[in-house]
């Protein structure tokens, strides 16, 4: 069985968590802690034009962009359903005020996909108020334990409200599950309230915070351990931890060497090259993802690897480690919409059909819905992949102006987590005074983050930046002790 290690870390704002399968980044996630993934957030919104064209309308819910609003019933959870009613959208004109819920984040020009019958997620079960329904998890497949958790949902729910119960129904007893019902079907109830006297585009419910969520969808008996990055975090994250039962609870351990701790345990590098094209395989072969506005298109390279045996053994082995990468990848990097794999040609149609069915185990363990089409005449294989929230890349890569947006940097954000690591391991080796030759503009925003500033200061040590405006933005040189203070240093305080 795989062991599984949870890191959480924050700074400046910003939260970052990290899950670790043998060693290797399998999730990644990376947020302003002040404007944290909004889907799952329920708003007051606007009704600002109504299309019957489109079946849908537009709402106002002041995230910026119009969100969308399908006029036509939907079924989030239709792969989880046992039997369910009729969910009618309401008659719609521009100036209604409504109640909705976030489904979908915004991507590039889109706005956000939104819902007027909201769900709200507890550890054991969904609540879905007014939407008759009842289903189960499709990851539980026995067909006994189905029906009974069916009799059990329909037996806890009201007339109208409707339940699926999730994957760790079947380890709670009943009063856990009533008790989390009434807990979820209380904040229905003050969310109606509260929308009575909200502003258009108020936040009325947010669903939990980052590290609630990574817990809930994570925390298992395959959990080695959760690392920490600060004192408070750890106190935060051990209180989470004592709300699920004994025998899911971790040790919650403190990094403390002083060191930043995605770098000081190994797994940095790993994050940053979330944002690559490029990807290697174990056996020296690679991937490339390119992304594109229609689909992603992944293409398998043997690179390196010559194999031991006969041509067709290399090329099998490698598109099996090719297709094992590519669900890690896909789901690491949140990418959502078709994907069109081109694999390395195989001459045996039996290696084609095993290779197509080790992808479709490979993806069986995402938690977001893939369903994969068979290999094509020219060895392509489609599948697509539901996108869950906004990726982290958005936050960790911008276009390049420096080729006409053709290509992408790191984001100021992401350049400044890297300087933070090089500071921290500059002080905790001894240095006492550090310049650094950087963008003018990076430095700007730098000298913004107080927090960061301040908590380096405390460590004793003095931090001067000399800005250059004509530095590449990721460009950045350290100096420690051995200096002197040029008159065009800043000193950072």
């Amino acid at each position: 069985m795989s062991k599984k290690t949870i890191y959480f870390d924050s700074y400046c704002g910003y939260m970052i968590s990290a899950v670790t399968e043998n060693g290797k980044v399998a999730e990644f996630d990376f947020e302003k802690k002040l404007n944290a993934c909004a889907v799952g957030n329920v708003y007051k919104g606007v009704v600002e034009s109504v299309h019957r064209g489109m079946q849908a309308a537009f709402v106002n819910c002041g995230l910026g962009k119009n969100c969308f609003l399908p006029l036509v019933p939907e079924c989030q959870h239709e792969e989880d359903k046992i039997e369910s009613g009729e969910t009618p959208i309401p008659e719609l004109k521009a100036g209604d005020e409504i109640l909705v819920q976030v489904v979908k984040l915004p991507v590039d020009k889109k706005g956000a996909k939104i819902t007027v019958n909201p769900v709200f997620i507890g550890k054991c079960l969904i609540y879905m108020p007014e939407t008759p329904f009842v289903g189960v998890s499709r990851k539980i497949t026995d067909e006994e334990l189905r029906n009974n958790l069916a009799y059990s949902a329909k037996r806890l729910k009201g007339e109208n409200d409707g339940i699926i119960f999730r994957t760790a129904a079947p380890y709670a007893n009943r009063s856990l599950l009533k008790n989390e019902y009434a807990y979820l079907k209380n904040i229905y109830a003050e969310v109606k309230e509260a929308f009575k006297s909200a502003n258009v585009g108020q936040l009325l419910y947010t669903d939990e915070a980052m590290p609630m969520r990574v817990l809930r969808d994570t925390l298992s008996k395959d959990i080695d351990k959760i690392y920490v990055g600060t004192q408070k975090l750890k106190e935060h994250i051990e209180g989470l931890v004592n709300l699920y039962p004994s025998q899911s609870r971790r040790p919650v351990i403190l990094h403390d060497t002083g060191r930043d701790m995605f770098e000081d345990l190994g797994i940095s590098e790993q994050i940053l090259s979330i944002v690559s094209p490029r990807v290697e395989l174990d056996n020296g072969a690679y991937l490339i993802i390119e992304k594109t506005e229609a689909l992603t298109v992944i293409d398998v390279n043997t690179g390196k690897f010559t194999g031991d045996y006969s041509l067709e053994q290399t090329v099998y082995h490698t598109n099996i480690l090719a297709a094992r990468e590519i669900a890690r990848q896909v789901k690491l990097r949140n990418i959502g919409g078709i994907v069109v794999v081109d694999f390395i040609d195989m001459q045996n149609s039996s290696h084609n059909t095993a290779l197509v069915e080790e992808l479709e185990k490979a993806l069986k363990t995402d938690k977001a819905k893939c369903a994969v089409s068979p290999m094509s005449r020219f060895g392509l294989v489609e599948f697509t992949r539901k996108r869950i929230g906004a990726s982290s890349s958005s936050l960790m890569i911008k276009p390049c102006r420096y080729c006409g947006e053709s290509g992408y940097v790191k984001s100021p954000e992401m350049i400044i987590l890297g300087i933070r690591a090089k500071l921290l391991n500059l002080i905790s080796g001894g240095a006492k005074r550090i310049k650094m030759d950087m963008n003018a503009e990076i430095l700007a925003k730098l000298s913004e983050w107080r927090e960061l500033i301040g908590h380096l200061n405390e460590r004793g040590a003095e931090i001067y930046a000399v800005p250059h405006r004509t530095y590449h933005e990721e460009t950045v040189h350290f100096i420690a002790d051995e200096f002197e203070t040029p008159p065009e240093a800043i000193k950072l305080v």
